[in-house]
């Protein structure tokens, strides 16, 4: 998807995303309930607990979806 690297995956704390494209980025727990939201091309989830996220990208106006594992 567009050439956007995000790792480690799984993480036990910072995820990088790498593109030289301007996103912004959302973080949501399992629930739905939106943990993250800024345009950071790290996100750190030490403080967050362990188990799945979702990660969404926005460019261009659409949202680009990938699962995160934080151990």
């Amino acid at each position: 998807t567009l050439g956007i690297v995000v790792y480690p995956n799984p993480t036990k704390d910072v995820i990088t995303i790498e593109t030289r494209l301007e996103i912004e980025v959302e973080l949501y727990d399992i629930m739905g309930k939106l943990m993250i939201s800024k345009d950071s091309k790290r996100i750190n989830l030490s403080d967050y607990p362990t188990g799945v996220y979702n990660l969404i990208l926005i460019y261009n106006n659409k949202r680009y979806s990938k699962k995160v594992i934080k151990q």
